[in-house]
């Protein structure tokens, strides 16, 4: 055994990610007096037996046993991995993500939380917040450290006899090292060791081998994996084969509008399957080159076959990730060219970096170059009490990247010291605008829009943050999309401290970051689920706000919502997948302006319900029949009067208390009684009963009247 050796095994059966692999290992720093090597096993009939293969034919003391679509991003991996494997004889093995309690049931799909990586899972860049490590530790023992890297000083059979594909061999082979008496751990990493590419999937024989580890591992694994559990899981992958063949063959054939309506419709699954997920980007590229003042289409569109367009695709996110950190590469270059050349569009370029990347740095504006020409834009900032955080709102504006802006700076009747830190700024592009009585956030709001100039409206929170390119992107995008008229960011939760917390605000911080979808969709949507756009992350074109207008004074909690929909009555919006805005949530109680409080709760419902039943009555026809055809109780419904009945019923199932009013004015109508009657089955009598049945569309209703009624009943006991 040569004990100053490492050998890297890899598994390989796609060259384009095995070269870019060895890529990032050949740039790894080599500990003086030690030599490396790297075995390629190919056509292995499992994961085990290929490891088996290059551990029995290396003489190396230390091996790493990594993915073929695992890139090493720590040039120091090599020191680091000795240094820890040197503390301690008893560790046998580490890795960069593990589980620190493997499930009984042996479903380990979403066990990996200690750690950290970089992983793309074909939507985006997976938000390492959510993993736990702890600082003050070198390294965490855990009880099974994930595939994606694994790094050994003693070598241990890996369990071909029992594992047959290709899963479940990093949690045998860490159970194995531990019967052995060795520790598994996983190390702190300040910065992400490794980024893994496409970790999306769900293999056929998932199933049969979580049932071989639990006969294997009764100790570990002591669950219950019935054949039900087993048929549904293969149905499900067989499912998304087949659905992912016919999408391939609409490829081939080149019917793109057919792809574009299946890709709207299957986004927000986001289904479990690499190739869907990427003819799903690749559809969002697609429909934006459409939209894009230029028309033009990426050259991969033209490509014979999916697998062609897809390797395409891949070479490009491949370069743009060696941009992205900062790596020397001569097909950087040749990437730059073919943007030049309008061979990539710029759509694509934007899409990819934004997708795979947890900062873009300046990628884009490395193969996209400036805006020629930076029209003027508006932020507006509603100040009111923050004297401890308008400053940090203040610097982030003043800070972009993109220059020619106006900062309004307008205070609500503050009665702390914020129109003193206001005023301590010097900067001819700062506007301030002091209320003399406080008007709370609508009113102070349109003051600002009121007083903007720009040809771009963007509307920050006092206490919340951007990133310094948040609006030059958010302007390049507008510019080239016109039919496009609002652009949002994704972001990240902080507190008042500036601690990024999307891990404890899971619920808002995925609410926010939303996919793309068209404007029909986004209506469907916001009308049954409510808000999902962030307004400190907008950029507005003034000209919407124009027609569509500005917030409703008589709003306090839903202002934001009511403005999107009515945006989305003059066309599309657009989320860059970037998390570029700094929402805060206080952790201090009082200090939210959305508290949950039984009066905050109550009025939200309430506006939800006004704002709900004024948009649908106000839809045009033809947007409403795109927008919710799909739930007309009468799929042939296309005169005026049927689609009258039509929004009637929509807000009758969604609960809207003001539904009963449309219905009284529709059964004053003669030939609206009789569309009822006869198309819906919902004649006076059917009508009567189905008004008898209780709806109370916020939670504190149903508690107050039966207050009431007990109350009543003791004052009549008495």
């Amino acid at each position: 055994m040569n004990l100053k050796k490492i050998a890297f095994i890899i598994c390989a059966d796609n060259s384009q990610y095995y070269e870019e692999c060895v890529r990032y290992i050949q740039e790894l720093h080599v500990p003086e007096g030690y030599c490396t090597d790297i075995l390629c096993i190919q056509e292995a009939d499992s994961m085990a037996q290929g490891y088996n293969g290059g551990m029995n034919a290396s003489d190396a003391k230390y091996k790493v046993y990594i993915q073929q679509n695992t890139f090493i991003l720590n040039r120091d991996f090599l020191n680091d991995m000795l240094r820890i494997f040197a503390g301690d004889a008893k560790i046998g093995m580490l890795g960069v993500l593990g589980a620190e309690k493997l499930p009984e049931d042996a479903d380990c799909r979403t066990c990996w939380n200690w750690g950290n990586i970089v992983e793309y899972d074909c939507r985006t860049v997976l938000d390492a917040d959510f993993y736990v490590q702890d600082k003050e530790a070198d390294w965490h023992e855990v009880e099974a450290v994930n595939g994606s890297l694994i790094a050994t000083q003693y070598d241990i059979p890996w369990r071909e006899d029992i594992l047959s594909g290709w899963e479940f061999y990093d949690v045998a082979q860490s159970l194995e090292m531990r019967r052995a008496g060795y520790k598994v751990v996983v190390p702190y990493q300040r910065e992400a060791w490794c980024y893994q590419d496409s970790v999306c999937g769900n293999t056929k024989e998932y199933s049969a081998s979580r049932q071989q580890m639990m006969s294997a591992y009764p100790e570990t694994f002591c669950g219950k994996l019935t054949q039900a559990d087993i048929e549904k899981d293969a149905k499900y992958v067989k499912d998304l084969e087949k659905l992912a063949t016919s999408l391939k063959a609409l490829f081939a054939g080149r019917h793109y509008a057919q792809l574009e309506s299946i890709a709207a419709e299957m986004r927000p699954k986001w289904l479990l399957h690499a190739d869907i997920r990427e003819i799903m980007n690749v559809m969002e590229i697609y429909s934006l080159e459409s939209a894009s003042i230029s028309g033009i289409h990426s050259k991969w569109i033209f490509a014979d076959s999916w697998e062609m367009l897809c390797e395409y695709y891949r070479w490009i996110r491949l370069v743009i990730l060696r941009m992205g950190y900062g790596r020397e590469d001569e097909r950087i270059a040749e990437l730059r060219q073919m943007v030049e050349e309008g061979l990539i569009s710029r759509d694509a370029i934007r899409k990819i970096a934004a997708v795979s990347l947890k900062d873009t740095g300046d990628v884009q504006e490395r193969l996209l170059g400036k805006i020629a020409e930076q029209p003027l834009v508006s932020v507006i900032i509603c100040v009111h009490n923050s004297e401890d955080v308008i400053g940090d709102a203040i610097e982030s504006v003043l800070n972009q990247s993109y220059q020619n802006l106006e900062l309004l700076l307008v205070d609500d009747a503050s009665t702390d010291n914020s129109r003193q830190v206001i005023l301590s700024y010097e900067d001819s592009r700062i506007k301030p605008i002091f209320l003399k009585k406080n008007r709370h956030v609508c009113y102070t709001c349109n003051v600002g829009f009121q007083q903007a100039r720009g040809k771009y409206v963007a509307v920050m929170g006092h206490d919340d943050m951007w990133s310094p390119d948040k609006l030059e992107k958010q302007v390049s995008f507008l510019e080239e999309h016109p039919g496009y008229h609002v652009c949002f960011s994704w972001v990240n939760i902080i507190d008042e401290h500036k601690h990024i917390r999307n891990r404890e605000e899971q619920g808002m911080y995925k609410m926010f970051n939303s996919d793309n979808a068209k404007a029909t969709e986004w209506i469907s949507s916001l009308i049954r689920y409510s808000n999902r756009l962030c307004a400190p992350s907008a950029c507005i074109r003034r000209s919407i706000l124009e027609k569509a207008g500005h917030y409703r004074y008589a709003l306090l909690q839903l202002q934001d919502y009511d403005l999107w929909l009515r945006c989305l009555l003059e066309g599309e919006i657009y989320i860059l997948q970037e998390r570029m805005t700094l929402y805060r949530k206080f952790q201090q109680e009082g200090r939210n302006v959305s508290e949950v409080s039984m009066e905050n709760t109550i009025r939200f419902a309430h506006e939800a319900q006004w704002i709900c039943h004024w948009y649908i009555n106000n839809m045009p026809f033809d947007l409403f029949q795109r927008a919710f055809k799909k739930e007309f109780q009468n799929p042939e419904a296309v005169t005026k009067k049927q689609l009258q009945c039509e929004k009637a019923l929509l807000l009758k199932r969604i609960g809207n208390c003001f539904a009963e009013a449309d219905f009284v004015e529709l059964y004053e109508d003669a030939e609206c009684r009789e569309i009822l009657e006869r198309e819906y089955h919902l004649g006076l009598t059917d009508f009567y009963k189905l008004n008898g049945k209780p709806m109370y569309f916020d939670e504190y209703a149903l508690q107050i009247l039966q207050d009431v009624r007990t109350q009543n009943n003791l004052e009549d006991t008495e």
